[in-house]
Order: C-alpha cells, then structure tokens, then sequence
C-alpha cells in the first residue's frame, strides 16, 4: 500500500509539474551537451519584369529552345529552356535568367 501511495504521489506531482520545470532540469544536461546549430542558405532571386521574361521566352521560342506559352512566366518549360541554352553557350547551367544569360540572348 506503500508503494502504491508513493506512486500516486509521484504521478501526480510529475503531472501537476509545470513544464518550465522539466527545462529547469534537463537545463544541466543540456549546458553540457555542444549545441548543434543548422544553417540555411538562401540565395536570393531577383525578380525580372514579364516583359524581360518574354522576350527571353521569344528568343529561345525562335532558337528552337522553349515550345511553351509566350507568357512571361518562369516554369519548368522555361527554366529547361534556359539550361538547355546555357549549355550550347557554355554558360553556367543554372536555368536562371541572369544578366550574363540575358547579355548571351541579346535582350536588354
């Protein structure tokens, strides 16, 4: 009966225990443990007009690159379409539409 009530006890003190309490005691544990700390890199994009993007589109459309839709957005059929031109020019393929991929379209 002893144990019985012991172990009612502890239950009840464990389940009563705010957890700010449980941080307070593994806070020991945790100082004496290195922090493993994830980094995320994220390249930044710079957005280009639709009007730059179609006339991208329009020059890999006419170079016989890009079969889509002449609609100055950035799909996987226009992302293909520059890697794909990227690589005849010798360029860094990459699929982005930076300058130097503009510059090599000829679009300004």
């Amino acid at each position: 009966m002893k144990k019985l009530s012991l172990f009612l006890i502890l239950l009840l003190a464990f389940v009563v225990m705010p957890s700010s309490s449980f941080a307070m005691m593994n806070k020991s544990k945790a100082a004496s443990t290195p922090a493993i700390k994830k980094v995320v890199v994220k390249k930044a994009v710079k957005s280009l007009p639709a009007s730059t993007i179609k006339s991208a589109q329009q020059i890999l459309a006419k170079d016989g690159f890009y079969k889509g839709k002449i609609d100055g957005m950035i799909g996987p059929m226009t992302t293909n379409a520059v890697k794909a031109f990227q690589k005849k020019k010798g360029l860094k393929v990459d699929g982005i539409i930076g300058p130097i991929t503009l510059k090599a379209l000829g679009v300004k």
